[in-house]
């Protein structure tokens, strides 16, 4: 079956238009992470604590110092009759002192769907390239990213996709709210 959705490899390659779109993206999907991306200013940010005065304050009304970071990343793109309709990007070579026991591995740092286009198998058909289909230059035999512990969707896709949990940081993003390592060996 077609379902109309083009999902590539795009390094930071990306077309003026594409840019764009995952412009757009970012914006629209900006207030469902936690902090909200536009009180980050990259997307590997090491304090995430919510509250007043901390680094998870607003600091703009738009994503646009994380924009600036995510344009240095490698890019999946999905696109619906021409149309950006989700990304993925990610870092490779990644570690952290979070993943020092997982090793070296391409880290997702955001996975973003337009809300008109889910449920369409978008962030299925993105992760399969990043498992399967990236060019050897940048392919890793690990991968990892991390999420917070309410975001009850991405977890259930990842845990369904063989992820596990590497490290827990409790209350990181606030009272109650943990921040969650996953990582998968191909």
């Amino acid at each position: 079956m077609d379902t109309g959705i083009d999902i590539r490899f795009a390094g930071n390659e990306l077309t003026r238009e594409e840019w764009d779109g995952v412009w757009e993206i970012l914006c629209e999907c900006d207030n469902e992470f936690v902090p909200p991306l536009s009180s980050r200013n990259s997307s590997s940010q090491k304090d995430l604590r919510l509250g007043p005065g901390a680094a998870g304050s607003r600091v703009s009304d738009k994503p646009t110092a994380y924009f600036e970071e995510l344009r240095k990343q490698q890019f999946i793109i999905a696109k619906s009759d021409g149309k950006v309709a989700g990304f993925m990007t990610f870092k490779t070579g990644y570690i952290c002192d979070a993943l020092s026991d997982f090793g070296t591995s391409n880290y997702i740092t955001t996975v973003c769907v337009r809300k008109e286009s889910r449920r369409q198998g978008i962030l299925a058909g993105m992760y399969d390239m990043m498992e399967n289909g990236l060019p050897a230059g940048v392919d890793s035999a690990r991968i990892s990213t991390r999420t917070w512990s309410q975001n009850d969707a991405h977890i259930n896709a990842l845990m369904k996709r063989g992820y596990s949990v590497i490290k827990r940081l409790p209350d990181d993003r606030g009272p109650g709210i943990d921040t969650l390592y996953f990582g998968k060996v191909k």
